[in-house]
């Protein structure tokens, strides 16, 4: 069935789906097609009541999207987290971040806050050291609530 994909600047996209394709996989074709990540995402079918498909593994077909639907694309930022990082005096600091956020960028919040410069911080999660400074928190499986052990480099030779 041809459902109609409307973005918020009022385009409307056709995509065929099967009743039983999961709204998560309509996600992952929005994503390929439209290049819109689908953790980004919120899907409304508009049926006179704007229904939120919600639960990414239930099928469209549970909340009534047939051939010829509308759903809206909504496109959110994802919500901040808190980590931990504890220093290596024991202190624990709490720090906002997003999903997205590089190693590099938090060095900086780090080096802002705690005052020791990006260089001389050793960044450890789940026993992996954070050494590469363009690369995103979550490639290091940085969640909400993990704890970032930090050292400082030894200086001399």
């Amino acid at each position: 069935m041809d459902i109609n994909i409307i973005m918020l600047d009022g385009t409307s996209h056709k995509m065929s789906v099967h009743p039983q394709d999961t709204v998560g996989s309509l996600k992952t074709r929005i994503q390929q097609e439209l290049s819109v990540p689908s953790e980004t995402q919120k899907l409304v079918f508009i049926n006179g009541v704007n229904t939120p498909l919600s639960d990414d593994s239930s099928p469209v077909s549970h909340y009534g999207v047939g051939p010829g639907a509308s759903v809206s694309l909504l496109v959110t930022q994802p919500a901040p987290v808190q980590v931990l990082l504890k220093n290596e005096k024991g202190q624990t600091s709490t720090y906002e971040i997003t999903p997205d956020e590089t190693v590099g960028h938090f060095k900086s919040q780090v080096k802002r806050r705690e005052n020791i410069p990006e260089n001389q911080q050793r960044l450890i999660h789940e026993g992996r050291e954070m050494t590469e400074p363009g690369c995103k928190l979550s490639h290091y499986n940085v969640k909400a609530m993990s704890t970032i052990y930090m050292t400082l480099r030894l200086r001399g030779g």
